[in-house]
């Protein structure tokens, strides 16, 4: 089962395809590709991306210790494919307590990663000089810049295989998982990647405004 369609940016309704136009329609992002959040059978949805999306599909490979998989999200229909997915992991943070992570890919201007991280824009306007952070993002180095975020998170942005990846991390200081050696893997490559993850209870991050 999956939530109804509504916009990746700011979660309002949308105007389905009709007559006049073949797009979902948001009153206040107008044109808008859908997202959509799995309620179950995420290990199912996640098969079905690994096949169908147009962006990466990011796991992490392997999981951080005692992780698991709190979400699974996309923004797409059928007729064109995801144009944006977000995996949500959830275990212990690296100074105490629980923690989650979101990883989205997306092509530019659908706004998923953007509202997770707490934007009102749906790409970053200007990226500091320097990146933060590291992370390895199929077989590639991949640099992530900081994004000014909501004090109750920390959000990174790079760009990995010609679209954004974003990671949002919540608390903020669970960003220190960033610190580790943080391997992703595009599960179009390996739909073998599914079988080595844990699912867990669901997280409450990708639908957060």
């Amino acid at each position: 089962m999956t939530t109804p369609p509504v916009c990746p940016a700011c979660l309002g309704g949308l105007a389905p395809p009709d007559l006049w136009s073949d797009r979902w329609r948001c009153e206040s992002h107008g044109d808008v590709e859908p997202f959509h959040e799995a309620r179950s059978s995420r290990e199912q949805v996640l098969r079905n991306l690994g096949r169908t999306s147009q962006v990466p599909v990011w796991l992490p490979s392997p999981m951080p210790v005692h992780w698991f998989v709190s979400g699974v999200g996309w923004a797409g229909d059928e007729r064109t494919g995801p144009h944006a997915t977000a995996f949500a992991a959830s275990g212990p943070s690296p100074v105490g307590g629980p923690a989650e992570m979101v990883l989205v890919a997306e092509t530019p201007r659908v706004g998923l990663g953007s509202r997770l991280a707490g934007l009102v824009v749906p790409d970053p306007e200007r990226l500091d000089e320097v990146p933060e952070a590291k992370i390895e993002a199929a077989g590639h180095p991949t640099a992530l810049w900081p994004i000014a975020a909501p004090p109750d998170r920390a959000a990174f942005v790079g760009e990995a295989l010609g679209v954004w990846l974003w990671c949002v991390l919540w608390p903020a200081d669970a960003a220190l998982l960033l610190l580790e050696h943080l391997v992703m893997e595009d599960l179009r490559d390996d739909p073998r990647l599914v079988d080595q993850l844990l699912f867990g209870a669901a997280g409450s991050h990708l639908s957060i405004r």
